[in-house]
């Protein structure tokens, strides 16, 4: 990850230039302003505000035009900055006519982390501590949350209604993570930022603020989720059945594919002994089938799969064979071999 220092002399030129006047006062600039190192310019209401609300150190360089964007399902004109989208709402009053994205949380859900299962603390003296979320802000990040706000009152200066106005809430305490770059730096997420420690540079650069707009921006578009596909019905019985009716005569049949694919059975008539096969597709519905065959022996045999290994039914039987002529009604029973 890369951070963007402004340099001394540029602070000082812009103290010189926007302190002399008031926040909000006439002399605030609106025309076009463009930065060779994005080649993206801003303008406008955007530009008044980014420049009185804290400038390249907040809101970083531009990284994209103006323009309409779909936010929480409206049309907005927004402006996208390495550190976060300023998004126009002209219905609203100053200094609410634009709104600052809550990147810090949607940064988060991109990483698919949910910060209200970061772990809480208890309040500490030294410490600020926000009761709605459960953490503290404290020391380097703490002095880095006041020393800016978004302008309320038109006074210098940030109360701590701006601070929280401009950055939000805590969602995490401060907390070691391995960021873009491949290092690990001590982070605090915010509603609307991160706030990175860099012990390696001076105050007040040793408090960067991550670039959360090119790191959301940058971020693979979601995926639509795969279309449903049917879910095959579970093939439990495929293989060989044997068992016997109440004859104790041989009763068999072979599935495959939740389809019975042929059926056998034995039968004593008086003298005659008689056997039945019938060829072909007999489907199995929920855990059942029914078999049957008109001709001159006529059945009707019906059937449960009582388990993955056991079967049992019914078998009605009218013969009309000479000599071998008769009906029978029995039940029979078959397991899987």
């Amino acid at each position: 990850m890369r951070h963007r220092i402004v340099g001394l002399s540029i602070i000082i030129a812009m103290v010189a230039l926007f302190g002399a006047a008031a926040p909000g006062a006439a002399r605030a600039q609106t025309g076009q302003r463009c930065f060779t190192e994005t080649s993206f310019c801003i303008e406008g209401r955007i530009r008044e505000f980014w420049e009185q609300n804290g400038g390249l150190p907040v809101f970083g360089l531009p990284i994209g035009p103006q323009g309409e964007e779909q936010i929480e399902g409206r049309a907005l004109q927004t402006q996208w900055f390495e550190r976060n989208r300023l998004e126009l709402h002209p219905e609203s009053q100053r200094p609410y006519d634009v709104q600052i994205g809550r990147l810090g949380a949607d940064r988060l859900a991109q990483q698919g982390r949910d910060w209200f299962t970061f772990p809480k603390s208890e309040a500490r003296a030294d410490c600020r501590f926000f009761a709605e979320t459960g953490h503290n802000v404290c020391g380097a990040i703490l002095a880095a949350w006041r020393a800016q706000g978004l302008d309320l009152d038109g006074q210098r200066g940030a109360s701590e209604a701006e601070s929280l106005a401009l950055f939000g809430l805590p969602l995490s305490d401060e907390q070691s993570e391995t960021l873009g770059d491949g290092k690990s730096y001590s982070v605090q997420w915010f509603e609307r930022g991160r706030f990175e420690l860099h012990p390696e540079n001076q105050p007040p650069y040793n408090v960067l603020l991550g670039l959360l707009g090119s790191e959301v921006r940058a971020a693979p578009a979601p995926q639509p989720a795969p279309a449903p596909q049917p879910t095959p019905a579970p093939v439990l019985y495929d293989g060989s059945w044997q068992g016997e009716n109440g004859q104790k005569r041989e009763v068999s049949f072979t599935v495959a594919g939740n389809s019975i694919t042929s059926l056998t059975f034995k039968l004593k008539f008086g003298g005659c002994s008689l056997e039945s096969t019938t060829e072909g597709e007999i489907a199995i519905r929920d855990n059942a089938f029914t078999a049957s065959s008109s001709d001159e022996l006529t059945y009707t045999m019906t059937g449960t799969f009582t388990s993955p290994t056991t079967a049992e039914g019914t078998l009605e039987v009218h013969s009309r064979l000479s000599g071998c002529g008769g009906d029978i009604n029995t039940g029979w029973r078959a397991t899987k071999q």
